[in-house]
């Protein structure tokens, strides 16, 4: 059962993950498709401009088996003709640069249209001209190109190849296809009539001089034989090497034992008579029977302490387990000096060993050394021998050859099988492919910069990153609200149900937290300027007055916005003239008809805020707030800009931390919370604002959910 759930765990977070992927292409579809249509219409655009091509393609056999009315002497004898690498040079041949020349000669290609105009047609006149030679192209040019046009592919598992051209007319591509193949003919037509004649006198002067040369080699091999006294030397320096090879590991191995061993002798030597040092090696120590010995003396040892609080150090059984102590003592001592003894008698005995196993294989180096020079000398000899007789044999077989065929020596069988037509069609280029191939392309690739530039940016865009955010809880995620060109802003975040729903989601975590009783005096605050804690903090205010009587107070006195974003005079007393004792409480404070909601603005910008807020009078006047409202909610300013959050984060019960879900870089927003944790500011967590691609539903039913008891109050009707 556990699996299963597991399972369908696995499946719902990789859907999740899958969700916040295409979410920002969702979210950014139009400029997507925009992108790509502008893309694939410049494709569009180029392809039409491009003139059409023409492929022909004719077929030549290039075989090594020759008809049956042509056999030739070495098929009689069953000997092969060209090998595969013949045949693939006589590919690359025809695509090599010499062979184009003769081509575009006989053609005169150099003077034909085709290479001297470019690849756009005339359908735009400032076109016309671009790609256009303003002079007679060059053979290096032309040639370059008809090797770019020219495709040589030899078909897979045949002896046939097909030769391709490409060309802006079709009958020009039809002539080029077929002249390759004449072309070609005609080269193996020149190398046969071209080949010089071998005569059989040269033939034979060399056969009687290889003659020579082996019968000499053989009486020098036979002499060596017989001198050395050599009938199996290969078997011999088999041996040798096989016992020399032995004789190795065994020296190896009896050295590494002695090395091992010398170690402990060394020590031994240093701590000899000092049976305390001795015990303490590790060979000593780990040895079965002392450490039996060991734990018996352990043992005695508990038995004399437990003694030793019943009796005094006279009494008999005290006496007898002193006595069967130092017994287990002198045996440990006797058997620490039997096992010093006995690892210097290894040592010197694998040392012995290691030496002799030495002077071994110096004798059986001495003897392979020995006879790897006689082998070498024979199998020079021998080599020598074989390489005549070889020698000879092949100008025999030519001379019998030469005799028989002449100067014949063609390899190759080429004929025509398919001659190249006049193509019907245009090959290229294929309009609806490329225009396709370009949408489906640009479309891909806008996609993936738009997807790594989400998964790049270091802020908290997506369920994953802010699953990995651990420097302060999530308390809600809040979406981006569009404001649509003929609706004000603060309509828009009224009428939107997904926001004021994740306001009221902030709110129940903010009451129903179990660790600690709901915060009277809130604070807002964020990492720098245009994150929307101003927002945030006026609706959470709303949010608060449907079911109790809330104070919203504006402590940025430096960029006040909450007074514009409400349409109030900017200018009207507030905080600060409060604070300076030019206004009374009743003149500062402006009530929200639409619900139970108080709103203390900033008032007149003073030279000084912070000296503003760090007055006893400001901590005062919460306080007394305290005492007629049931929730203060504060917004402050950023905590990077000034340190005013700071001061204020001191006065109250918890403060809410504001970011930007795709502008706020996740530093900022850690340096932010250490500088009120510095201070030990009452964090309740962060709000993410203005999130596109997280999907909220997660953390507005996070708090619904989980608790039976929360009631959700209709909200009152706004006028």
């Amino acid at each position: 059962m556990k699996t299963i759930e597991n399972k369908n765990l696995i499946s719902i977070n990789e859907e999740v993950a899958l969700k916040e992927i295409l979410t920002p292409l969702w979210s950014r579809r139009w400029k997507i498709i925009f992108f790509t249509l502008i893309l694939t219409l410049l494709a569009a655009v180029y392809v039409s401009l491009l003139k059409p091509s023409y492929s022909a393609t004719a077929i030549l056999q290039i075989g090594t088996n020759k008809p049956a009315n042509t056999l030739s002497i070495n098929d009689a004898f069953n000997e092969s003709n060209a090998s595969k690498e013949q045949i693939q040079t006589q590919f690359e041949l025809l695509r090599s640069r010499k062979f184009a020349e003769r081509v575009i000669y006989q053609l005169n290609l150099v003077k034909h249209a085709e290479f001297n105009s470019g690849k756009y047609n005339d359908k735009l006149v400032f076109l016309t001209n671009v790609g256009q030679r303003k002079s007679q192209a060059t053979v290096s040019d032309v040639v370059r190109k008809f090797q770019q046009n020219l495709s040589i592919v030899p078909i897979a598992g045949t002896e046939l190849v097909k030769i391709s051209y490409v060309s802006f007319s079709a009958q020009l591509s039809q002539e080029i296809a077929n002249q390759v193949g004449v072309t070609y003919l005609q080269y193996q037509d020149e190398i046969h009539s071209a080949s010089k004649e071998t005569t059989s006198q040269w033939l034979v002067d060399q056969l009687e001089e290889l003659g020579k040369k082996l019968q000499l080699s053989e009486l020098s091999l036979q002499a060596y034989r017989e001198a050395e006294g050599i009938v199996d030397i290969h078997g011999v320096v088999g041996l040798v090497g096989s016992q020399l090879t032995e004789l190795t590991s065994e020296t190896l191995k009896a050295a590494k034992l002695a090395d091992d061993l010398a170690i402990s002798h060394q020590e031994i030597q240093k701590y000899a008579g000092d049976i305390a040092k001795l015990s303490e090696l590790h060979e000593i120590s780990s040895h079965a029977t002392l450490m039996q010995l060991r734990r018996e003396e352990e043992k005695v040892e508990r038995k004399m302490f437990e003694l030793s609080k019943r009796y005094g150090p006279k009494h008999p059984k005290q006496i007898a387990v002193n006595a069967e102590l130092m017994s287990l003592q002198n045996r440990i001592t006797q058997q620490v000096y039997d096992i010093v003894i006995s690892m210097e008698k290894e040592y010197f005995s694998a040392v012995e060993k290691v030496n002799g196993t030495k002077q071994r294989l110096d004798i059986a180096k001495k003897d392979y050394l020995r006879l790897s020079r006689l082998q070498n000398k024979f199998s020079q000899l021998t080599r020598e021998v074989d390489t005549n007789k070889e020698l000879y044999n092949n100008y025999l077989v030519r001379l019998k050859e030469a005799d028989a065929m002449g100067n014949y020596k063609s390899n190759f069988y080429v004929r025509f099988i398919d001659k190249a037509t006049v193509p019907k069609s245009q090959s290229a280029p294929n309009k609806i492919m490329v225009i396709a191939f370009t949408f489906i392309l640009s479309l891909a690739v806008i996609s993936l910069i738009i997807i790594m530039r989400e998964l790049l940016m270091d802020t908290l865009n997506s369920r994953r990153k802010l699953d990995n955010f651990n420097d302060a809880p999530i308390l809600a995620v809040l979406p981006k609200i569009k404001v649509r060109a003929h609706q004000k802003k603060e309509d828009a975040y009224t009428t939107d149900n997904r926001f004021t729903e994740a306001i009221r989601t902030l709110r129940t975590a903010l009451l129903f937290n179990n660790e600690k009783k709901p915060p009277k005096i809130i604070a807002v605050t964020s990492s720098v300027p245009n994150e929307g804690k101003s927002t945030v903090a006026l609706h959470l205010a709303r949010s608060f007055s449907e079911m109790e009587k809330v104070l919203l107070i504006e402590a940025d006195m430096r960029h006040p916005t909450i007074a514009k974003n409400m349409n109030l005079n900017e200018h009207r007393p507030g905080l600060s003239n409060l604070l300076a004792k030019t206004h009374q409480i009743n003149e500062c404070i402006i009530r929200d008809k639409n619900v139970k909601l108080d709103i203390l603005t900033s008032g007149v910008t003073p030279a000084n805020p912070l000296a503003f807020l760090s007055m006893k009078r400001f901590n005062m006047l919460i306080k007394v707030f305290g005492n007629f409202y049931d929730r203060i909610i504060i917004e402050t300013p950023p905590v990077h800009a000034v340190s005013d959050a700071v001061i204020i984060s001191k006065l109250v019960d918890s403060v809410i931390y504001i970011v930007h879900g795709n502008k706020t870089k996740r530093e900022q927003i850690s340096s932010g919370l250490r500088m009120l944790k510095q201070v030990n500011a009452p964090i309740e967590g962060v709000v993410v604002n203005h999130s596109e691609n997280i999907d909220t539903d997660k953390y507005q039913n996070k708090y619904y959910t989980e608790r039976d008891n929360i009631i959700k109050l209709a909200a009152r009707k706004r006028g």
